[in-house]
């Protein structure tokens, strides 16, 4: 399993990760940010920066739990900065309660740091001219990556963790050993280079959850115990730690992007005479990516690393064992775009011109032209660019806004027209060449309703009206932004409809009045027909009575 990936769910297109990545081992794919293993250096930046904790480090804490719960002995080697994470008052109070959590034995990487910087004097002693620091293992892959050549003047020596865990398995041979530290990196050169030697790492974050889940507390026991090499975590602390040869200088550089900028200077020669003390984290391991998440503040965690040391006093102690690390390149060299190729990338997000180009860095990207080297990487996106999106979001929403059958005004609340479509403009019986855009709304609008609108807080959704200028009618909706100060109106024209509505009304009042006159045509004949059906009746009838009696 990779030391560091992402969550998906979590990443939320913010690029804040890209930014921050010294070396831009982060690709984004369909809005999804990933790590780029083979060009990562675990410096944990971006777990550090990630607003979305979209950032997942490996825990090896339930294979910590799993040793132990097998009755092996487990010992813990425990970096020195754990005086800045934690509320132990020293580290036999720290041992004390790692113990509690089922830990054979616990021993201080600083042992490790002692037979480090005693090999560092050696080396200076043997008359190499210029050294670079190896105790960091994310500054490891950076040069092994990235400035190969320097790895000529890369001390070639065991890590303080490294060689704390050979001391430790000459006294504990069939023991476990976990190292617990600040540094996600760790996990990684533990992989690398300290097979059958370290089993696992665990984080000061992922210790501090696990004594929260123990409900393990600290011992209010002072430990009096100070040791110049527990200077190590501190920003030039292995310089303060080491004895140092006169004529010779040392110096310290903390930090991803000074520590690029100073390998670049060693690159280009001329250094002699030069100890390099080198660390990713800004402010040195006590400011590393696996403390704590309610980490001390700077100031206040070199002052606990100061009260912990002792510039006099160190540990007493001769390694038996060879201490020699081999280092070899691992350079990864990403293929690079011609120069047809960035320019076609860049003119897709409307870079034509150097007046263009506004390296504005929102995509994580220092420059235009080297988000548009990464797009043809396949490590960017053109959406990526904010310029471009808004530029684009705002074309779409002026084509929508000019090409909508809707009419649209956006007026203040001081009733000027501040935007108006095509179609609005028509809807207020106004000349298409006519821009009114500044004018006031009462020249064309009936702005009394906005005032009401304004003062009851009750917009108009969907209401006739007739527009005398322009001699339609519309279906209005007027509604107030409060917060912004603005209307918007809203017109439809519905004259077509409103006209065939009274057409037809129309039809339908002549169509009654025309049956009302049929209706009383045929009762005038009905009545005519009676009546001459009446007379007849009569004389039929005085006609068969007399013809009666003449018959008698």
């Amino acid at each position: 399993m990779e030391v560091l990936q992402f969550t998906k769910a979590n990443c939320r297109d913010c690029y804040k990760c890209v930014r921050e990545c010294p070396v831009k081992s982060i690709r984004v794919r369909d809005h999804q940010a990933s790590i780029i293993s083979t060009d990562c250096i675990l410096c944990g930046r971006c777990v550090q920066v990630c607003p979305q904790n979209a950032k997942d480090v490996r825990d090896d804490v339930p294979l910590v739990k799993k040793l132990i719960a097998s009755g092996e002995k487990v010992i813990a080697t425990l970096a020195p900065s754990f005086i800045a994470a934690f509320d132990a008052p020293g580290f036999r109070p720290m041992a004390d309660a790692m113990k509690k959590l089922g830990f054979y034995e616990v021993f201080e990487t600083a042992v490790g740091a002692n037979i480090v910087k005693t090999r560092y004097e050696e080396l200076i002693a043997e008359g190499q001219e210029l050294i670079i620091s190896s105790c960091c293992h994310s500054i490891t892959r950076l040069i092994q990556k990235y400035y190969p050549e320097c790895l000529h003047y890369y001390a070639a020596v065991d890590s303080p963790m490294h060689a704390h865990a050979k001391l430790i398995k000459e006294q504990y041979p069939d023991a476990h050993i976990v190292f617990v530290g600040p540094c996600i990196s760790k996990k990684d050169e533990v992989e690398q280079y300290c097979e059958g030697l370290i089993d696992l790492t665990i984080t000061f974050e992922e210790l501090e959850q696990w004594f929260e889940k123990e409900n393990v507390t600290f011992e209010n026991t002072p430990d009096d115990s100070h040791y110049r090499s527990r200077f190590f975590p501190a920003p030039g602390g292995v310089i303060r730690s080491m004895n140092r040869q006169e004529g010779f200088h040392y110096v310290a550089v903390d930090g991803v992007e000074k520590c690029r900028a100073a390998l670049e200077e060693i690159e280009a020669g001329g250094l002699k005479g030069y100890f390099i003390e080198m660390n990713a984290c800004e402010g040195g391991c006590i400011n590393g990516p696996g403390m704590p998440k309610k980490r001390r503040g700077q100031i206040i965690s070199g002052i606990l690393v100061e009260q912990a040391a002792d510039p006099k006093k160190d540990f007493d102690v001769v390694p038996t064992f060879d201490t020699h690390k081999e280092m070899v390149p691992e350079v990864h060299r990403d293929e690079m775009p011609g120069e047809a190729e960035i320019q076609e990338i860049l003119a897709r997000t409307g870079k034509h011109k150097p007046e263009d180009m506004l390296d504005c860095g929102a995509c994580g990207y220092s420059t235009c032209r080297e988000k548009a080297i990464a797009v043809w990487q396949g490590k960017a996106e053109l959406e990526m660019c904010l310029h471009y999106m808004k530029e684009r979001a705002e074309s779409l929403s002026d084509q929508i806004f000019e090409s909508s059958p809707t009419g649209i005004v956006a007026v203040d609340d001081q009733f000027v027209i501040r935007q108006i479509n095509r179609e609005a403009i028509h809807m207020l019986g106004v000349p298409e060449d006519q821009d009114i855009t500044g004018k006031n709304f009462a020249d064309y609008y009936d702005i009394l309703e906005l005032l009401n609108v304004m003062e009851t807080g009750e917009n108009i959704i969907s209401q006739r009206t007739h527009l005398e200028q322009s001699d339609l009618y519309v279906d209005r909706t007027v509604m107030y932004d409060a917060e912004h100060k603005n209307f918007l109106v809203f017109l439809k024209n519905i004259d077509a409809i409103v006209r065939a509505e009274d057409s037809a009304a129309e039809l339908r009042r002549e169509t009654i009045r025309i049956t009302d006159q049929v209706v009383d045509k045929q009762m005038r004949t009905v009545q005519e027909i009676a009546s001459l059906l009446g007379e007849t009746t009569a004389e039929t009838k005085v006609a068969l009575t007399m013809l009666k009696k003449s018959m008698l």
